[in-house]
């Protein structure tokens, strides 16, 4: 899940209201400051056909998952 949100006075505010459980762990991406990176075309393409897939819904959550490599012990 990627939520958007800016530092206002020190902290961060979200722009949809969320229902985290207190004490859950986030991780932060700050926009614009990092060392930045380079993908080649076909990386690209495939990061691009990758978000449109989880767009159409085509993904699996990460708890369906943890229960496929559960049942595969």
């Amino acid at each position: 899940m990627v939520i958007t949100g800016k530092v206002v006075n020190g902290r961060i505010e979200v722009e949809d209201e969320l229902a985290l459980p207190e004490g859950a762990m986030v991780e932060i991406y700050l926009a614009g400051e990092e060392e930045g990176f380079e993908l080649t075309p076909e990386e690209e393409a495939e990061l691009e056909e990758r978000m449109a897939a989880v767009d159409r819904g085509e993904f699996v959550t990460a708890d369906a998952l943890m229960l496929e490599l559960r049942s595969r012990r």
